[in-house]
């Protein structure tokens, strides 16, 4: 059963938004110490999981950028 109820949460700050931003960037540093360079220039990660969470919360922060950005310019 699917109620159609008006969110009650107010949007974000733009504090908050960068505490969840320093979040992330906390959490990316972990990640890369899954990842390795080789002689080439290539990247080399010794776990899949490691790599898929280190590029979703690279394309959330970068989501929220934005949400500050679009904030500071209207």
């Amino acid at each position: 059963m699917s109620l159609n109820l008006p969110e009650l949460r107010k949007p974000a700050s733009v504090w908050e938004m960068k505490q969840i931003i320093e979040m992330i960037d906390e959490r990316t540093g972990e990640l890369l110490r899954h990842r390795g360079e080789n002689a080439v220039g290539d990247y080399h990660w010794d776990s899949d999981k490691a790599k898929a969470e280190f590029f979703k919360l690279a394309k959330q922060r970068k989501e929220i950028r934005q949400k500050i950005l679009d904030v500071k310019l209207d």
